[in-house]
């Protein structure tokens, strides 16, 4: 996931774009469990952090890819 990702939350339809790079919590629990991108919702004014999880469960998914990888 990049900036400039459009999502969709699978649960409510609402569309997101992301506006971090994948950052990380300092867990314990290991690099990968501790992931989260930052996301302007359009039903917030702000940003709001995601964790990573979110995806890999399938509550939100990818749906328009930022084009310059």
């Amino acid at each position: 996931m990049q900036v400039g990702d459009l999502i969709r939350d699978n649960g409510d339809g609402e569309l997101g774009l992301v506006t971090s790079e994948v950052c990380s919590y300092n867990t314990s629990e290991g690099p990968d469990l501790g992931e989260y991108v930052w996301v302007k919702w359009n039903i917030f004014s702000k940003p709001q952090r995601m964790s990573m999880t979110a995806i890999e469960n399938g509550w939100v998914e990818v749906i328009n890819g930022n084009e310059s990888r």
